[in-house]
């Protein structure tokens, strides 16, 4: 049987506890859970108390406040400055060292972020949603986005180099995989030019990608990346993927519930993958009944 995980993601304010969550999880038919980068430390005794598998780790968790004072998911691993830096390491080997203990097989990183005018990019989802994606425009600003992109990257691809080259020696010696995600915002990193340089400068045994259906998806309905580019460039390279659905540039739906290309995600989706469906705290259960049955008819499972 395959192993199917749901993200807690979905458990967000929705549970009193995350024995609960594991227990609805149970039940809506799947084998493991992905713990995220929102379970609090009493969230992650709930979760370890219950020994349910845990198929990966979403760094870094569990969530706590940063030496700054904010939340450790908001620490970037790109930054230039190196008090930040050195933090969002730390968190991010806490969490490989709790991938390590309870057995979980791999550990998802964000890798960072520019710092590009998030104005442009919201003006472009905006020209999307009003049906402008074809004109001049919308043309224009995605020039823009992708100008000022190249621009700004240099130096901050650099600093996620050398954070992911710490990171992957730390993981190898705890066994324990780094699946590099696919991001969804145009400041993020990496660009899946970024990804390929990422993944050609650290070992295989420890460092993979790490497929998010849904970013992948709006990257393409955005103009930027064609969906399937990414299989075809990282298929050998895949340690995991996210799974969820899209309505047009609203992502982490069930899958089923939106109108990505499953077929199209089952040709391509290595059999070794690890499988996670994550899902955003929104939806409802009835939207999840019946998620693990249409994985399985559709091939995925």
């Amino acid at each position: 049987m395959v192993q199917i995980s749901l993200s807690t993601m979905w458990a967000k304010d929705r549970f009193a506890n995350l024995a609960e969550f594991v227990a609805k999880a149970r039940q809506l038919g799947f084998t493991h859970v992905e713990a995220n980068a929102t379970v609090s430390p009493q969230g992650l005794e709930e979760l370890l108390q219950t020994g349910f598998p845990i198929s990966s780790i979403h760094s870094p968790c569990p969530a706590v406040s940063s030496s700054r004072g904010i939340p450790t998911a908001n620490l970037s691993l790109s930054s230039l400055d190196r008090s930040e830096q050195e933090e969002a390491i730390d968190h991010a080997a806490k969490t490989i060292d709790l991938a390590s203990k309870v057995g979980a097989n791999a550990v998802v990183l964000h890798m960072g972020e520019l710092p590009i005018a998030l104005r442009l990019e919201h003006e472009l989802r905006q020209l999307y949603r009003q049906n402008l994606a074809k004109t001049t425009t919308y043309s224009e600003l995605r020039e823009q986005l992708s100008h000022q992109r190249a621009c700004e990257a240099p130096p901050y691809l650099e600093q996620a180099k050398k954070s992911l080259q710490r990171l992957s020696e730390y993981a190898e010696h705890r066994a324990v995989l780094l699946g590099l995600e696919t991001r969804v915002h145009f400041s993020e990193i990496p660009s899946i030019k970024e990804m390929s340089e990422l993944l050609g400068e650290t070992r295989r045994e420890s460092v993979g990608y790490w497929h998010d259906v849904g970013h992948a998806e709006m990257q393409q309905r955005l103009g930027f990346v064609p969906h399937e580019a990414w299989f075809s460039q990282f298929e050998c390279e895949m340690i995991g993927v996210h799974l969820h659905d899209v309505l047009g540039i609203s992502d982490h739906r069930p899958p089923g519930k939106g109108d990505v290309n499953w077929e199209m995600i089952v040709k391509n989706l290595p059999p070794q993958a690890i499988r996670v469906c994550e899902i955003a705290e929104w939806n409802e259960e009835s939207d999840i009944q019946g998620v693990v049955s249409f994985l399985k008819k559709t091939g995925i499972l």
